[in-house]
């Protein structure tokens, strides 16, 4: 459900930037989102299809650049990237981590005309 929510401010944003640009149409949304955020990339699709008609994104499409889970240890100070957001250092096993990437739930660039 929260995917709903935030497809509904992705196009209010690219409808908003589309008309501070002049542009008539938005064609491509690049977003840009993290691994951790737990969005589903099919249900922001899903629910933008329905809520892209009748603005300016109503021929637009999203393309998705996945963002890593990167984290960095505190204890041993190494870097790694992991698959699944279980916060534990895979070298040493400790739980004092800090997260470097994968929040990201971000527009990268808008195409239009």
């Amino acid at each position: 459900m929260h995917e709903f929510s935030v497809t509904k401010s992705l196009v209010d944003l690219c409808n908003q930037e589309a008309v501070r640009n002049d542009m008539k149409e938005v064609r491509i949304i690049n977003l840009k989102v993290g691994r951790f955020t737990g969005f589903s990339p099919d249900s922001i699709r899903f629910y933008f299809e329905h809520l892209k008609t009748n603005t300016r994104c109503a021929t637009a499409s999203i393309v998705f650049e996945e963002v890593p889970i990167k984290i960095k240890c505190c204890d041993c100070h190494k870097h790694s990237t992991i698959d699944e957001p279980i916060l534990l250092c895979p070298y040493c096993g400790s739980n004092a981590i800090d997260l470097i990437s994968g929040r990201e739930f971000s527009v990268a660039s808008i195409e239009g005309e």
